[in-house]
């Protein structure tokens, strides 16, 4: 008898769990379509949502800034400096500039804050020929 009760409870909780899960994803794919992307990227922006990933690139090529879905919550300063940049300004908090300056050469590189976000992501853009996944 006791097994039975159990065996309810775990399974009222495990169907909460996917229900969660399922009307997380829902949500943000209806954010995805909304700001100009499909459902293939669904998988790596759940990753994003529940921490996994600290983003992942969209488009990247070296004459337009590369767009990257990443998370909401401004890691990105810290991420930029564990790889030796230094942010040298911020413009009204929407673009800072880094740059990494070594014996062999001086690099510098701007990240900009897009007004596309929502509670489950936010879209960045870099300077031509950079990836988020560099960093990483």
């Amino acid at each position: 008898m006791k097994l039975s009760i159990v065996k309810k409870i775990v399974l009222v909780i495990l169907s909460l769990f996917v229900l969660f899960f399922a009307a997380t994803e829902l949500c943000i794919l209806k954010y995805l379509k909304e700001y100009g992307y499909g459902i293939s990227k669904l998988p790596e922006t759940t990753l994003v949502y529940f921490h996994l990933s600290n983003g992942f690139t969209v488009h990247c090529n070296n004459k337009d800034n590369s767009i990257f879905i990443g998370r909401h919550d401004y890691i990105y300063d810290d991420i930029f400096s564990e790889n030796g940049y230094s942010m040298t300004s911020e413009v009204f908090c929407r673009e800072a500039f880094y740059y990494k300056n070594d014996n062999n050469s001086s690099d510098i590189f701007c990240c900009y804050l897009t007004d596309d976000w929502c509670h489950w992501f936010r879209i960045y853009e870099l300077s031509p020929g950079y990836k988020i996944e560099d960093f990483q």
